[in-house]
């Protein structure tokens, strides 16, 4: 999995390991990877929040 921060996973989802239709299914809830404890929070900052992802998503088509 490649992650747009670095951090140390402090947390695995096991339900995703159990049954990995969960992130398909459920993406923005049950269905997460992990937990980060992120080396530097500056890095979010220059992430796309979900609005402008999905406006850069559908300028792609």
């Amino acid at each position: 999995i490649y992650a747009p921060a670095d951090g140390e996973v402090v947390e695995a989802n096991q339900a995703v390991a159990d049954d990995p239709a969960l992130v398909n299914s459920d993406p923005m809830g049950a269905g997460w990877f992990f937990k980060i404890k992120l080396s530097d929070t500056g890095t979010i900052s220059a992430l796309m929040d979900e609005a402008a992802y999905k406006s850069f998503v559908e300028g792609l088509g």
